[in-house]
């Protein structure tokens, strides 16, 4: 017999292969892992004025990357969206630099973001939305930031429309039925 060995001498088991976010096998079952270390992943656009320079709008965003970093979180990515029209006026001015910031942090490093852009006078308008309430921080790559496209072209006049009110005389003349007289 000493010939046959064992299931646990040869090293084999017949349990399943964990994923890395399971609880170790040794635990209760049904546990869940330990997620003490996870972060949430929040996003927050910002807009800048539409007359900034790319170094200034840079510099504020590598201020904003060392800010998270202090209160315990990490940036995943910027991305400029460029110099686009707002919906409505902004400080006077119809077009802003949007600019938004993918982050893992907690709800201090939420609040140290927005307390910061609150005090930056370059910053126009800004917003934070959760996107993921758990995120394991090494499953979440940091990515490199992106540039979009700078400007949108606005919609060019339709060149088969006359301008202003009434001005085209085969409407004029048409005419309105009464759709009470129909029976």
């Amino acid at each position: 017999m000493p010939e046959q060995q064992t299931e646990q001498q040869a090293g084999t088991t017949d349990a399943p292969a964990q994923h890395p976010t399971q609880a170790p096998a040794s635990s209760k079952p049904g546990a869940r892992p330990d997620r003490a270390s996870w972060l949430r992943e929040y996003e927050t656009i910002y807009l800048l004025p539409s007359d900034i320079t790319d170094e200034a709008a840079d510099k504020l965003a590598e201020r904003l990357r060392e800010l998270v970093s202090k209160s315990g979180g990490r940036v995943i990515k910027f991305i400029n969206w460029g110099r686009r029209k707002t919906a409505f006026d902004v400080r006077h001015q119809p077009r802003a630099l949007y600019l938004q910031m993918s982050y893992l942090g907690l709800g201090q490093t939420v609040s140290e973001v927005e307390r910061n852009l609150r005090n930056m006078e370059e910053v126009e308008k800004f917003i934070t939305t959760l996107v993921n309430p758990l995120v394991d921080p090494a499953a979440r790559p940091t990515e490199p930031d992106v540039k979009l496209s700078s400007e949108v072209e606005e919609r060019p006049l339709r060149p088969d429309r006359p301008e202003g009110e009434g001005s085209d005389p085969d409407l004029a003349d048409d005419v309105i039925p009464d759709l009470n007289a129909i029976e």
